[in-house]
């Protein structure tokens, strides 16, 4: 980590996780994390599907399909976004992967 990051503590499905980001980014993760939180725990009511990784696949294409369904204005903040949500998706499966 360098003077220009920090870690930042998110939870998701009832888990913390820490992710590096630079502290300008820190707003934008943690409403990425409670989105991602709110659509995982939506599949996970609506479907019983109890594994994690499934649900985090599901939520994953289902933010990724609004993203490509919405107006293409403002790509810099779409990348941006974008770019949250990957981290956050990639970090996801990383901590189940070790589980």
């Amino acid at each position: 980590m360098t003077e220009s990051t920090k870690t930042v503590t998110v939870r998701v499905m009832d888990k913390d996780y820490k992710i590096v980001c630079p502290p300008e980014d820190e707003p934008i993760l943690r409403e990425t994390a409670a989105y991602v939180h709110q659509e995982m725990q939506s599949i996970r009511q609506k479907s019983k599907i109890l594994s994690t990784e499934r649900i985090a696949v599901l939520a994953a294409l289902n933010l990724a399909r609004e993203l490509l369904e919405q107006p293409q204005t403002g790509h810099a903040d779409d990348t941006k976004q974008l770019k949250a949500l990957e981290t956050q998706i990639d970090t996801l499966l990383a901590e189940y992967d070790r589980t």
